[in-house]
This record gives structure tokens, sequence and C-alpha cells, in this order.
């Protein structure tokens, strides 16, 4: 059993787009949501998605049960200052996924760091940038 978990962004935007992910999902979320938390990037990256109102209510619809039941959390200075060594180690050691690291991995680098510091699994689709990260750093990932 997990313990505390992290949905990243990629399995809410999955969720939202795709009904017969969704219809899977929702068992594994309704059973985690006590023990559920959120990333404060992960809302960055919600409402930066959101182009329209309707969006924009979706994902405020998401974040603030997090916020109400304070369970939203937010990478501290030590977290950002390993996640600068991490990209640095990675971008020196695996010089073929230096496009990935332009393409969004500081955000999941972040996500997967502030999890590890709550003793959380990161619940995600984006295996690539999650497999990266967890080749550097011992992090709890389930791909879904």
């Amino acid at each position: 059993m997990i313990g505390r978990i992290l949905v990243d962004t990629s399995v809410y935007i999955e969720a939202l787009r795709d009904r017969a992910f969704a219809a899977t999902f929702r068992p594994i979320y309704e059973r985690g949501i006590p023990r559920t938390h959120l990333s404060s990037v992960v809302a960055q990256e919600l409402l930066a998605g959101a182009r329209t109102v309707a969006h924009r209510r979706l994902a405020q619809g998401l974040i603030e049960p997090f916020e109400r039941a304070r369970r939203v959390v937010t990478p501290t200075h030590p977290i950002w200052c390993e996640a600068g060594l991490l990209l640095s180690q990675l971008w020196r050691d695996a010089p073929s996924f230096r496009s990935a690291i332009r393409a969004g991995l500081v955000n999941d680098v972040l996500i997967a760091l502030t999890a590890r510091a709550i003793g959380a699994t990161v619940l995600t689709r984006n295996r690539l940038h999650f497999e990266m990260i967890r080749r550097v750093r011992d992090v709890g990932v389930e791909i879904v």
C-alpha cells in the first residue's frame, strides 16, 4: 500500500481529456484521497494550461479542496537547490535527454523532490521524465 500520494499534472490532464482513463483512475484516486497532497507546481501547471473560463474553473475545482484541507506542498529553497544540481547532473550524464530537460523537466524534478521530502509517491503518466529523475535520485514514482 502506498503512503502519501502526489498526483502529477499529466494524470489530471489525462483524466480531464479521456473519459475511459478517468473511469479507470477514479477508484485509485478515491481510495487515496485521505493521503493525497497537491504540489503547488502542479497547481501552476494546471492554471497555466487553462485557456478558457471553463478550464480555469476545472483547475480551481481540483486545487481548492487541497487548499481547504491544507495539503498543498511547495518546493523549499533546499529543494530548488537540489533540483538545480539534479538537472545539471542529467545535462552532463544524459546528453540524449537535453531536449527533454528544456521541455518541462524542471517542473517534474521539483514535483518529484517535493514528493520525496514528504515521503510521497508521485502518480504520473510521464514515464520519460520520472524515469530519468529516478536514475539519479531515489524517488517514489508509479506510472498509471
